[in-house]
């Protein structure tokens, strides 16, 4: 039977599969306090760990992300600091998702999925719009306007996506060049492999900042040419994998060039990332003609 809210799904699921606050917080590496503020919907997961809790409580993303638009999910929903996060990660899906399925328009049951992901994604990201407007009615202040600034540079997004389509991939070719993205999302690794497919360039995955880390360290130092990174990511995110990266003992990998590829697009991350040795920095959702330029700057500077 479908549940109210999101916090009674996880607290549902979370007994079906015989475990305590404590051991599903341990799992996720977040305290039990979080945890229980979850299921009294007192406050909200991070979308970053979504589908890692999707996986440990034995449902997909879109399990989550349905619950999500129900009604009665309460206004602390969407928090405005984090309003930033929560409109562009289902953003990036639905942009990720519409160029996919245009790209195998003939694959119908592979364009229902794509579709389906979008509604899910589009429902969820109309659900944090009119959360926002809900906080945003009750501030005594009214002319802050920054969540409207948005909504503005979403329809620019929109607008810019229009002028590029079909014309992304014509000035890009990184054939025999293999490049690692670290990303925990399935659906945004799904994105990034169909849009890197196009430019002829070997793709292979980390699904967080240690897994990226791990492989570096793992194959010869020629095997990899670039690394796009994720910056919020579970275990490591991609700060601090990338300071690792930078102080490994073979200078070569230490030397890789890194883009991080991130939702968070304030001033301070993008300093964030570079100070921590990052290259370039581009944001989600993903402008492929952006994207491929960093790309084609520091795999020419690094050839």
């Amino acid at each position: 039977m479908k549940q109210a809210t999101l916090g009674s799904y996880i607290r549902s699921l979370r007994t079906q599969n015989h475990m305590t606050q404590s051991q599903l917080a341990e799992k996720l590496n977040v305290t039990d306090k979080a945890v229980s503020k979850w299921e009294r919907d007192l406050s909200y997961p991070d979308i970053a760990l979504f589908p890692k809790l999707a996986d440990i409580l034995g449902v997909n993303v879109n399990d989550l992300l349905n619950e999500c638009v129900e009604e009665g999910q309460p206004s602390r929903l969407v928090q405005i600091f984090e309003m930033s996060q929560d409109i562009r990660t289902p953003l990036h899906i639905i942009l990720g998702c519409a160029d996919m399925a245009a790209n195998h328009y003939e694959d119908k049951d592979l364009v229902l999925r794509y579709l389906q992901s979008i509604r899910i994604s589009g429902e969820y990201l109309l659900k944090s719009i009119d959360c926002i407007s809900q906080v945003m009615s009750r501030m005594e202040d009214g002319s802050d306007n920054t969540c409207f600034e948005h909504l503005g540079k979403l329809e620019k997004h929109l607008q810019e996506l229009s002028l590029f389509h079909n014309k992304y991939f014509d000035p890009y070719d990184f054939s025999g060049k293999r490049i690692l993205v670290a990303e925990d999302m399935e659906i945004n690794r799904e994105i990034a492999r169909e849009m890197l497919r196009q430019t002829g360039a070997v793709i292979e995955f980390a699904v967080d900042g240690k897994d990226c880390l791990e492989k570096l360290i793992t194959h010869p130092a020629d095997y990899y040419d670039m690394i796009l990174m994720d910056i919020m990511m579970p275990n490591m995110d991609g700060i601090e994998a990338t300071k690792q990266i930078r102080v490994l003992e073979d200078k070569k990998k230490a030397a890789i060039p890194i883009i991080a590829v991130s939702s968070n697009v304030q001033e301070k991350d993008r300093n964030a990332a570079l100070e921590a040795g990052m290259d370039g920095f581009t944001e989600k959702p993903i402008f492929v003609d952006k994207l491929f330029e960093a790309m084609k700057k520091h795999l020419v500077e690094e050839s």
